[in-house]
């Protein structure tokens, strides 16, 4: 169950068989961030209901997040989380100044390549 303190907190979805993504959602809660966020891999029974609660399309396979009613994707919630860590994150918050067609065009390079370098996992190390 949900803490009080986290039922507004940012909803991060990512593929729970990725062990890239899996390395970033671990990163990220090492960062002193665990409190930040709520993270539901898209596989889990809370990632599917959310998917389909926010309308998310289909083809994202790599990362959402939901923050004040506000659906980000792609390039733009890599950032958004970032924003949302601050600190040092926020070197990153540079690359808002990239028009979004060639962020997105580079975050899907990546999130296309990421079962490549990352095998699959078979399960998700990851506890919500």
């Amino acid at each position: 169950m949900n803490s009080p303190s986290q039922i507004n907190n940012p909803i991060l979805l990512y593929d729970g068989e990725c062990k890239f993504c899996n390395f970033w959602v671990a990163l990220i809660q090492r960062q002193k961030a665990q409190q930040k966020f709520r993270y539901f891999a898209f596989q889990s029974k809370e990632g599917v209901e959310l998917l389909r609660q926010y309308e998310v399309d289909e083809s994202i396979d790599s990362v959402v997040v939901v923050h004040k009613g506000n659906l980000y994707v792609k390039s733009s919630a890599a950032l958004k989380v970032a924003k949302i860590l601050g600190g040092r994150w926020n070197f990153f918050l540079i690359f808002w100044l990239i028009p979004r067609p060639i962020r997105n065009w580079l975050y899907d390079l990546v999130a296309r390549n990421r079962h490549r370098f990352f095998t699959r996992r078979e399960n998700c190390e990851i506890h919500n």
